[in-house]
């Protein structure tokens, strides 16, 4: 069996521990590969990097030498590799899910997000994450420890998807908080004014940032169609409608289309990848993109 063939959302869906969910994903992806992407890939984490020859004897930590007989060096955040920010929309649209391939727009991006970390993470790579809805929820500037790791993992596990959204200027206040050149992966689904997202966008390149922008969506979302009349209700304001499958269809499918078109439009002028991803596609799409962004950084 292909490696990656288990990594569907319908296979990851039943695996409630989100640690254990992450690490299945990010292994079945390596496993996947002809040869490994990183030079030194490690089966553990890497909080500490071995003493070299010829390095200032003050470097080691002795205290790790009298528990482990190894000579080992502390690997502070500055020596990292790179500094990434995780940038996931929790507001209430991401809480859709129509059942098909058995996740949640806010599941499937919160089990990239927490392999992404864990990915980077066990290559050195220092991680923060912000969560936002209409406002900055939560945020955890960029190290690159276990417990970082762990924090970010619990947070993802205890959060949930509500209120409204406010994405560009969230990106945008995001962007003020970015201190190093770097790598960030922005995964919503973009339910704001593309004109918004653009100003937040350009703000993170200003700051330097090689940015990845997932726009996750409901595999519904990109073919919507039926045969009777539809009730909607919004997520984020509560406001129901009720109307007919083709005007439905034809109005919703033609204003999908034309918002994604005009963030990817942005986000070429701005040089920024921008990818579709569904609930229904294996994860590795995703994380191969981090790894071949980070490659061509570093």
């Amino acid at each position: 069996m292909n490696s990656f063939s288990v990594l569907n959302p319908e296979h990851m869906a039943p695996v409630r521990n989100l640690t254990l969910r992450a690490k299945m994903i990010v292994e079945g992806t390596i496993a996947g590969l002809h040869k490994s992407p990183f030079h030194g890939f490690s089966s553990e984490f890497l909080e500490y990097r071995p003493y070299l020859a010829g390095e200032p004897a003050r470097k080691i930590d002795w205290r790790k030498y009298a528990k482990s007989d190894k000579s080992v060096v502390r690997l502070y955040e500055d020596e990292t590799n790179l500094a990434a920010h995780i940038l996931l929309d929790k507001s209430a649209s991401m809480g859709f899910g129509s059942g098909i391939g058995g996740m949640t727009k806010f599941d499937y991006a919160r089990t990239l997000a927490a392999s992404f970390a864990w990915i980077l993470v066990r290559q050195k790579d220092a991680v923060g994450l912000a969560a936002f809805d209409e406002e900055m929820r939560w945020y955890m500037p960029p190290k690159s420890t276990n417990l970082q790791l762990k924090n970010i993992i619990s947070y993802l596990e205890s959060s949930t998807a509500e209120n409204q959204t406010r994405c560009g200027d969230v990106i945008n206040s995001a962007a003020a908080m970015v201190k190093k050149r770097g790598l960030c992966i922005v995964i919503s689904d973009f339910f704001d004014d593309p004109e918004s997202v653009a100003m937040g966008l350009r703000h993170l390149r200003f700051k330097r940032q090689d940015i990845l922008a997932l726009a996750v969506a409901d595999p519904m979302e990109l073919d919507f169609g039926g045969k009777t009349d539809f009730r909607f209700k919004d997520l984020e304001t509560g406001r129901e409608l009720t109307i007919d499958s083709q005007t439905a269809s034809d109005y919703f499918n033609r204003g999908f289309t034309g918002h994604h078109a005009a963030l990817s439009a942005i986000c070429r002028e701005l040089k920024i990848d921008f990818e579709v991803v569904t609930t229904a596609e294996p994860f590795h799409k995703s994380l191969l993109a981090v790894i071949e962004k980070r490659r061509r950084l570093y």
